[in-house]
Formats: C-alpha cells, structure tokens, sequence
C-alpha cells in the first residue's frame, strides 16, 4: 500500500473506538445453496474461512473463499456467504463496530475484500473473542478489544503490495490529501507552514485544516511533528546518526527537538538510543544539556 494512502488508514484506525457485538463460528452444508439474498449489517463483520470452499456475495462482485481466508465485510455492504464446494463449508467470525467515522474512508482506500492469512493467529484470536464474550469478567471487553485490534493488523500486515492503488482516476479528496502527504515527507526538514501546506491543493488555510483534520483526525502541524518523531525513531537507531544528525534532517535545533522527543516518547534522545544498545556513552556526550529522568 502506498505512503499517503496507509497514513490515512493508520491515523484513522488508530482513534477508532472498537466494539465487538458478537463472535462465534458457522457452518454451511455443502447442499445448501439457498440464501435469503443480499443483505446489509449495521455491523462490520470479520470471517475467517477454517473448512471447505464458499462465496461472497456482494452485488457486483463474487469473491472466492478458502481456508486460510480472512475478509472483512464493512457496515452497510449489501451480501451474503454461501458454500462453494462439495464439502462443508465452515468459518469463524466476529461482528464489530467503530466508535470513530464512516468505514467508507476504507471503501474509497480500494481495500480488497479477501485477504490470505497465512497464520493461525487469525482462528486463536476468533477463539479468544468468542470464549471472552461469554464471561463477564471486569477485563473482558478489554481483552475482546484488543484481540479485534490484533486481528485487523494482521488482515492489515498480509494486504497485497498493490493494496490502494487506484485502478480509475481518484476520489478528488484522496488525490488532495495525497498531494499533501506526500509533499510533507518530501519537505519535512523545511520550515512547513499551514499556509504552504494549503497551496499545495489551492485550498484556502482555514478550510484546509478543516480537511485535513477530517482525513487524518488531527491537525497539519500536528501530523507534520507527529511524522518528524516518527522519523526520528527511525534514525535514531541507525548507528550513522547520532542525536544532531537527526535534528537537523527533520528541520528541527537540538534543543527543541530534544524536548519533543522526549514528551513524545517518554524518553531523551540519547536514553532511547542507549537502551535500543547503540553506541552507549556516546549520547550522553552529544546531549545539548543535562537530562534528567528518562
């Protein structure tokens, strides 16, 4: 999946506030071609294929399942799943929704509706849901929570490289907020400004910070720091760059970047290279001034 196009993905999965309403396996007999028709959930839904061969129905599109097959249907999607074979069709599955916006973000991303998970991780976290929501233990809407969240990186992690890429011109947003992404990694050791940002797209700045936040859920400026500490970490643990080097390549004095850095990450600089092992002693020798703490 491209840059822009994951950014947008990651920064929206990121604030989504998931519940899980139902987790539980089915099984379809192979004779059993019938359906009720194309139907649509006010849920997402997540299916994993464990048995067998089946369908997914969608009103323009069928789409092959096996084992090992995971899909994600999302709300309001017209469907059905039938058995494809001459054996059993069986798959687990779990029904959640998102606290956060319309999945139709997703949709305009062009995510495929099938992935092939080479894992078993998938049916252990279907499992763990189903058997957690049947207790009613303090932690168990937690524990479901973090298990689908598991679960959709691991959907995420095995997406096809050509994941995203548009097969027809563009949604005019997404071309937009494309253009901006990528020009802020391209500049992000430049003095970036609202202003420079918005002439990008020829959008004035007060109606572009407006879409941006609706895209990336946080501000220009925000994402632009959020990137450099990003970045940061990265280089950070290459043993070519030390604590000045980093500075300078995402824009920002030591100083100011020292004090981010560490109220982003709870760590100086130079502690998180020396608990990341390299080059130990080294940092304490570059640090602008006396860090205390962490």
């Amino acid at each position: 999946m491209t840059r822009p196009y994951f950014s947008i993905l990651m920064k929206h999965l990121e604030q989504m506030n998931v519940d899980v309403t139902a987790a539980s396996e089915t099984t379809l007999a192979a004779a059993d071609t019938r359906g009720d028709g194309l139907d649509a959930y006010d849920c997402n839904r997540f299916i994993y294929v464990v048995r067998g061969v089946g369908r997914l129905l969608l009103e323009n599109e069928e789409i092959a399942l096996k084992p090992g097959c995971s899909s994600i249907v999302f709300a309001g999607t017209r469907h059905d799943i039938r058995a494809g074979g001459e054996a059993d069709f069986a798959f687990k599955w779990c029904h959640f929704r998102d606290g956060y916006g319309d999945w139709n973000m997703y949709r305009l991303l062009r995510l495929p509706y099938a992935v092939k998970i080479e894992t078993e991780e998938a049916e252990r976290l279907l499992d763990k849901m189903k058997r957690l929501s049947l207790e009613s233990g303090p932690t168990s809407k937690l524990r479901i929570k973090a298990a689908i969240l598991e679960l959709i990186s691991s959907y995420l992690e095995h997406l096809p490289e050509n994941a995203g890429k548009e097969t027809e011109a563009p949604n005019q947003e997404m071309e937009k907020i494309g253009i901006v992404l990528r020009y802020i990694d391209e500049h992000i050791g430049e003095n970036l400004t609202v202003e420079e940002l918005a002439r990008q797209v020829f959008l004035h700045p007060n109606y572009f910070i407006v879409f941006f936040k609706s895209m990336m859920g946080c501000s220009p400026i925000q994402y632009v720091n959020q990137r450099r500490m990003e970045i940061a970490r990265s280089l950070l643990l290459k043993p070519e760059c030390n604590v000045s080097d980093v500075a300078n390549r995402i824009g920002m004095k030591i100083y100011y970047f020292s004090r981010m850095f560490k109220s982003h990450t709870g760590l100086a600089p130079s502690r998180y290279r020396k608990l990341a092992g390299i080059f130990p002693g080294m940092e304490e020798r570059e640090r602008p001034e006396k860090e205390d703490g962490f």
